[in-house]
């Protein structure tokens, strides 16, 4: 993708984003470090889920055909990479929203008004105006509702995204990486749907009797962990107003 260029003409965004993309140890740089935002917290763990790809080749070597058990690696991969978007999207959110709250000339989107509303009564609006403390009990009280929530799939995240400001992040994403916005969505969820799979019903197909265990493949892994950074990366840039 263009935008992962390290060029002389790429941004400073976009060339940290690069910077920022393989980093297995002692390979990270020094600015990737500085600042730990959302997407650096989400470059580290996508990394967990590559090198679960790469333990199982390391563990079959050059056998033709590995032990079974081994494609348990591949799902953990998907496991751990749908988790990495969910962790990135919650705290890029909570991000937000404090940014969008300390900026006084910023308007506040209607959902997060209504979310804001709910979260701080009356009483407590008083208290945090007598003390000067409303961005922090904002804050604590998003972190505590989106300790209960999942961020998975479009429907969640298109919404959570849409309070902060972003009124179509699947169409604004799509239009910055250069595909097809309903092939974007369609393979987030069937992805998220993969995952639910694996940690829920031990990707066994349960509809069979008796039932029976689904295939999955080193591709299917690499393809997930492609697009989750994919979609991280380019909210990272659209949120960085590039």
């Amino acid at each position: 993708m263009a935008i992962e260029a390290k060029g002389k003409g790429a941004s400073k965004t976009q060339r940290s984003a690069s910077d920022a993309t393989d980093t297995s140890g002692s390979g990270e740089s020094t600015a990737a470090l500085e600042s730990w935002t959302a997407y650096d917290i989400f470059q580290r763990c996508i990394e967990r889920a590559n090198n679960l790809i790469k333990l199982h080749a390391a563990a079959h070597g050059k056998q033709a055909k590995p032990e079974k058990y081994m494609s348990d690696a591949h799902r953990a991969a998907i496991v751990l990479s749908v988790s990495a978007l969910d962790a990135f999207v919650r705290t890029f959110v909570i991000e937000r929203v404090r940014q969008t709250l300390a900026d006084q000339s910023a308007v506040l989107p209607g959902g997060l008004k209504d979310k804001i509303k709910n979260f701080v009564k009356d009483d407590d609006l008083i208290e945090a105006s007598r003390r000067n403390d409303l961005l922090e009990r904002v804050e604590k009280a998003f972190r505590s509702d989106f300790e209960k929530r999942s961020f998975q799939g479009t429907k969640v995240i298109a919404e959570s995204m849409k309070m902060v400001g972003f009124s179509d992040i699947f169409h604004d994403v799509a239009k910055k990486a250069g595909c097809n916005e309903e092939t974007l969505r369609q393979n987030l969820d069937r992805f998220t749907e993969r995952r639910h799979e694996i940690a829920h019903t031990g990707d066994y197909d349960l509809s069979n009797n008796p039932p029976t265990e689904n295939i999955i493949s080193k591709k299917e892994a690499r393809d997930c962990i492609r697009l989750m950074k994919l979609i991280a990366l380019h909210i990272h840039i659209i949120g960085a107003g590039e």
